[in-house]
């Protein structure tokens, strides 16, 4: 039967990366990006709307004790929203 591992030890050793980190390399400040947004109206019908808009920042924000990364996106209409990096696609531009 195997030992008991000692999962603090393990924790020290292995370098843990956040939630979306893989991510976080594609992307940058000042990328356009297109993300969605499944909206439901009363009647419980589904329509997806795109949104366009420039990355401004990249931060870890706490979600439920864990650190993930997320995207401060200055959409086209004026508007911050705070996207999820594996929500986001980056748009080719000339």
């Amino acid at each position: 039967m195997p030992d008991k591992v000692n999962f603090i030890m393990i924790l020290k050793t292995k370098d843990f990366k956040m939630l979306g980190g893989l991510y976080k390399d594609i992307y940058s400040v000042g990328d356009y990006v297109e993300w969605r947004r499944i909206c439901r109206d009363e009647d419980y019908e589904e329509t997806v709307k795109l949104y366009y808009g420039l990355i401004t920042n990249l931060r870890a924000v706490d979600v439920g004790g864990r650190n993930v990364w997320y995207a401060d996106v200055l959409s086209n209409n004026g508007r911050k929203d705070l996207v999820l990096l594996s929500k986001i696609r980056k748009m080719e531009t000339n």
